[in-house]
């Protein structure tokens, strides 16, 4: 039952609504002529069957009207004698009349043509704006357009703009609706022009003799007895044509600026689209809220506004931020973020980043960037950054990266700071990678090492970082030699420094495991720590020799091994390094090989 009141309640006031409207429309005929309003609205009230009340404080009963109608409504034999200033309302069997509560226009109108000055054809998706209220409005197909404006703006300055045009001014005085036709001028592009020039080379003449008298001079000064030596093959110059790759390097960028200008252009909607391609100013607003790129109080403007502060309940997008931005979802800034930047999801920066900006998923930097950029999945920087770049997945620069990168994976074109992760890339670097594996292309440092040790038969390594940090990934093989281990792999890491182009020394820490037993039984483990100062003698860009001191710790459970009989033995002691009964040795050692190199050592040397 107590689901049903509503139910009642609602359909009483329907019906209520209903009996309302339907006495007011009731059609009757009416005649006055020269009548007081008292008297009229009795023979309304007669022919109608109805009956009005009303106060004649604000209705002057003694007004003389006329007025003969055989079918009209009640509501409008009523306003045509007393006004629009009174309204009716309906009470039981009572017609109401009051005053009507004057409601004052918060808004007025603009409306009209843009046309071009020069053929007087109506111009398409021009930009009308007003850069205070960000109120804008585009024109249609016929150039019509009608933009509302605030009452209560102290100064309007109403602007038209479209691409190819001259922004036209207005100043709209007036407070109320109003038709404005303008007509826009064709701007002026100069164009730059531009010459090439080459310098023409005149090989020297050479001539013979030089002469030893006037008469011999004057016959050698006679043209056809004018000898002429003749270029020798060995000086004639092959000319090699230039290989000039800067148009390819200027669409590689125009390709780049194209990609990032489409990139940012798809969080616009369609009216925002074409307002970008009109409005060259900048507009200011000091706060703004957003629920969607296009939903928001910078309206279809908010591309091309500056804001102090940005919120953004789902998603935004705005042209500059100075100070903060806060988004649930996605930030979008087209040009510049000074200050804090934060979001849940995404954050994109279309020019220039300086401060903090943090996201929960990624953020993306297509211009310089400075400051700490922290997110969970990754930061992207398109251009020049510098900073501390943290990542729960990936920290990318694709160009010059100074600072810290932190995250498990870590790359940068031009790396001059330092990176730290479980993997590090880099095309060329003067800082330094620290991580698990590192690879520096261009001038970083990679050695293919085989050699042999009074341990091992056959070591292969392999080092890649650069010279300051280099991780190593070794291996070992003794080909099943008795009282030899069996094999080992291990993984170290090592600083190196240069002594001229052919010189250079290294120091390696190193652990490998090894498997002890050769007859398919792995319960004997073997564990070794291996220090070793090398000397490096290159002898080409690509091959070196190398010789190594070492110290060694190995600790095993097989009691088959014994490390007593090397020459630089230290001592023996009993240990539980497996949690079995071990020993575990140390000696001096040496290691020697050969070391296959890459060539940018040898180019360039870097302490």
């Amino acid at each position: 039952m107590k689901k049903l009141i509503p139910i009642f309640l609602i359909l009483f006031t329907a019906v209520s609504a209903q009996s309302q409207t339907a006495i007011l429309t009731k059609q009757i005929a009416v005649d006055f002529s020269n009548t007081p309003v008292e008297l009229a609205l009795k023979q309304i009230e007669k022919t109608a069957g109805v009956q009005f009340s009303y106060s004649s404080n604000f209705i002057d009963v003694n007004k003389i009207v006329s007025l003969k109608s055989s079918n009209s409504s009640i509501d409008a034999i009523l306003t045509e004698i007393l006004g629009e200033k009174v309204e009716a309302k309906v009470r039981g069997k009572y017609i109401i009349l009051q005053k009507r509560k004057s409601v004052e226009k918060k808004e007025f109108f603009i409306a009209g043509y843009v046309k071009d000055s020069e053929t007087g054809q109506q111009i398409s998706n021009a930009s009308i704006y007003e850069p205070l209220t960000l109120a804008s409005a585009l024109s249609n197909k016929y150039g019509y357009y009608k933009i509302k404006l605030p009452r209560n703006q102290k100064d309007i300055d109403l602007r038209f703009s479209k691409k190819d045009y001259r922004t036209e001014i207005i100043n709209v005085f007036g407070r109320v609706d109003e038709k404005i036709d303008i007509d826009l001028n064709k701007a002026i592009i100069a164009k730059k022009l531009t010459a090439t020039t080459s310098t023409i080379k005149i090989s020297p003449i050479k001539v013979d003799s030089v002469p030893n008298n006037l008469e011999e001079y004057a016959e050698m000064a006679h043209p056809e007895k004018v000898a002429v030596a003749e270029i020798p093959e060995e000086e004639k110059k092959l000319n090699i044509p230039k290989i000039d790759l800067s148009d390819e390097f200027q669409a590689i960028d125009n390709t780049f600026h194209n990609g990032k200008n489409k990139f940012m252009d798809w969080f616009l909607s369609t009216k925002q689209g074409l307002h970008r391609n009109n409005i060259q100013d900048t507009l200011y607003k000091p706060v703004q809220v957003s629920l969607l790129p296009f939903i928001g109080t910078n309206m279809s403007l908010s591309p091309f506004v500056t804001n102090d502060y940005s919120f953004n309940i789902i998603a935004g997008y705005t042209g500059n931020v100075r100070k903060l931005e806060i988004g649930s979802a996605l930030n979008v800034v087209r040009y510049n973020m000074t200050g804090v930047q934060l979001s849940g999801g995404m954050n994109v920066v279309g020019r220039r980043t300086a401060g903090v900006q943090l996201a929960g998923g990624t953020n993306i930097n297509m211009g310089t960037t400075s400051g700490f950029i922290g997110s969970g999945g990754a930061n992207v920087a398109i251009k020049q950054a510098k900073g501390f770049f943290v990542s729960g997945g990936a920290n990318i620069a694709l160009s010059d990266f100074s600072g810290l990168q932190l995250a498990p994976f870590n790359y940068a074109t031009r790396l001059r700071g330092t990176q730290i992760g479980v993997t590090n890339f880099a095309y060329e670097a003067t800082g330094t990678p620290i991580g698990l594996f590192s690879y520096v292309h261009k001038n970083g440092y990679r050695r293919l090492e085989i050699g042999a040790s009074e341990l091992n038969a056959t070591e292969v390594s392999f080092k890649s970082g650069v010279k300051r940090f280099y991780n190593i990934f070794s291996a070992a093989y003794n080909y099943e030699q008795n009282d030899k281990l069996l094999f080992g792999a291990g993984y170290g890491i090592g600083t190196s420094w240069s002594y001229g182009r052919r010189f250079s020394q290294n120091v390696d820490i190193l652990g490998m495991g090894y498997l002890t037993d050769r007859r398919d039984n792995y319960d004997f483990l073997s564990l070794q720590f291996r220090a070793s100062l090398g000397l490096e003698a290159k002898i080409s860009k690509r091959f070196a020799v190398f010789v190594a001191p070492t110290i060694n710790v190995l600790s095993t459970n097989s009691g088959d091994l014994d490390f007593k009989d090397y020459p630089g033995f230290i001592s023996e002691r009993n240990s539980n390094t497996f949690d079995t009964p071990s020993k575990t040795y140390s000696w001096i050692g040496y290691k020697f090989g050969i070391r296959i190199c890459n060539k940018g050592d040898w180019d360039k040397v870097r302490s």
